[in-house]
């Protein structure tokens, strides 16, 4: 099975904290945090119909035209994927599959979209507090990760060889998410960061299961 053949451990040091990142890149993820945060709290203030765009930069202190660098629509601030969208999600992918080949490239950018997201419990408390509040919100959040996932197996099936590559590159990307749901779940639960969750997980599924 393709994920299982990766022999390599994911670890933090090919993969930048906030203690590392560049300041440049650490001000994008804390300006990202920060339009996430304002439009959480506005939709639980107010509801999805009262939340608008500038409200949301308002709040956050910048400006629409900064919001639109950073997210499509006010529905993608609330959903908050901070690590990237899609498209440079995709794009990650393709220079990961260059550098190291499509096996370790698919579990670095996986890693990489666990890791991004927000650490503060009180953030994500919000969130849930929020999604359950606003249902409608579920069917956004499944279709831009269908989004993500339909890109990526695109960009895996062209690396792999075989007339089977694009329903092996699904399955794979599937495994993959699978893997960083259940790494979420460990988070909460363990009271780990993501990035040590994602491995912890990662770990388990290799030692093969025999439950799947």
């Amino acid at each position: 099975m393709l994920c299982r053949t990766y022999d390599g451990a994911v670890t933090d040091e090919n993969h930048p904290t906030e203690e590392t990142l560049g300041l440049r890149e650490l001000k994008k993820r804390q300006s990202r945090i920060a339009m996430h945060r304002a439009a959480l709290e506005i939709v639980n203030e107010h509801g999805l119909a009262g939340v608008t765009v500038e409200a949301i930069a308002h709040r956050a202190g910048v400006s629409t035209r900064t919001f639109f660098n950073h997210w499509a629509t006010k529905e993608s601030a609330i959903i908050g994927v901070l690590g990237a969208n899609g498209d440079e999600i995709a794009g990650r992918l393709r220079q990961k599959i260059q550098e190291t080949g499509p096996l370790g490239a698919l579990r670095t950018v996986l890693r990489e979209f666990a890791a991004s997201a927000p650490v503060d419990p009180e953030l994500r408390e919000l969130k849930k507090q929020v999604m359950a509040k606003e249902p409608r919100l579920h069917s956004y959040s499944t279709g831009n990760l269908r989004s993500v996932q339909t890109e990526m197996v695109v960009v895996l099936a062209e690396a792999l060889e075989g007339e089977d590559a694009h329903e092996r590159a699904m399955l794979a990307v599937q495994l993959g998410f699978a893997v960083t749901r259940t790494a979420f779940a460990a988070s909460m639960a363990r009271g780990l960061d993501l990035g040590t969750a994602f491995d912890d997980v990662l770990a388990h599924y290799d030692e093969g299961d025999p439950v799947f």
